[in-house]
């Protein structure tokens, strides 16, 4: 499916291509981004030479290459499968499977609100310029609420069924908040006391943000970690705040000398 903006890629561009047939003197290669053909001579795929062509790319195989040759005029188009580091390979295929997702994301909004799919690719670009990653606009509206596609001026049925699509079909990754509880008691029965403290922690943030969770490990007495896990940063916050005051009122309560520190991540 073709995303990109230009009709060839720069030297040096990272590319997703599939494999379409394997020769002696290297494999040719459609790049699925920009649907023209490229080619990948054997000294550029292979790590050794004591190993086959074969033994790296199958007809039908998704890869990485790094475009190494352009020329327009001829529409010649050659790039390099050895030359991808793996880190980068993962990172450009994490950013494809995003694109794609938006895309599908953009497909199913636009058929809700009557927009002609071939303006999705379009709207596509304007998430992009406005996002840097497309699939990010249907992220932030889900975390966010819809003041946040204002940018992209929508016509508001269209900008409607990107909320809704969102809400239906985006689910956000999960967000860390973690601190460091100090907990001492001298009290004869302390090790409860503290045991109490840690309770209501819990129990407070379980009863006022359901949508969060609390995971609470013994460091080292008196050291407690304390982990707040969710999808929205603002409930989190809220959520990490309420747990130091709740510290507190359980502390006085208990008669237990408590603090709690942030972790800073």
């Amino acid at each position: 499916m073709r995303l990109a903006r230009r009709d060839f890629p720069d030297v040096g561009e990272l590319v997703i291509g599939t494999v379409k047939k394997i020769a002696d003197h290297g494999a040719y290669i459609f790049l699925d981004e920009y649907e023209v053909e490229a080619f990948a001579p054997t000294q550029e795929i292979v790590q050794s030479w004591f190993h086959g062509i074969r033994e790296y790319v199958k007809e039908g195989q998704k890869a990485v290459f790094k475009v190494t040759s352009v020329n327009p005029k001829m529409r010649v188009v050659e790039v390099s499968l050895r030359r991808v580091r793996e880190q980068d390979k993962e990172k450009k295929l994490l950013q494809w499977r995003r694109e794609l997702r938006a895309y599908k994301l953009l497909e199913l909004a636009a058929s809700k609100a009557g927009v002609p799919q071939q303006e999705v690719l379009r709207l596509l670009w304007s998430f992009e310029d406005a996002f840097g990653d497309p699939l990010k606009a249907f992220e932030e509206a889900v975390k966010t609420g819809p003041e946040v596609l204002k940018v992209l001026k929508l016509p508001p049925r269209l900008e409607e069924a990107v909320l809704e699509v969102a809400r239906q079909h985006v689910e956000l990754p999960d967000v860390k908040i973690s601190g460091i509880l100090k907990a001492v008691s001298i009290e004869g029965d302390g090790v409860d006391r503290i045991r109490e403290t840690l309770k209501a922690v819990e129990e407070a943030v379980r009863k006022k943000y359901p949508g969060v969770a609390v995971r609470l490990y013994v460091v080292g007495p008196p050291r407690y970690r304390i982990d707040l896990v969710g999808k929205f940063p603002k409930q989190l916050e809220a959520a990490f705040n309420e747990v130091s005051q709740v510290v507190q009122e359980a502390a006085k309560k208990y008669r237990v000398v408590a603090s709690i520190q942030r972790i800073e991540q």
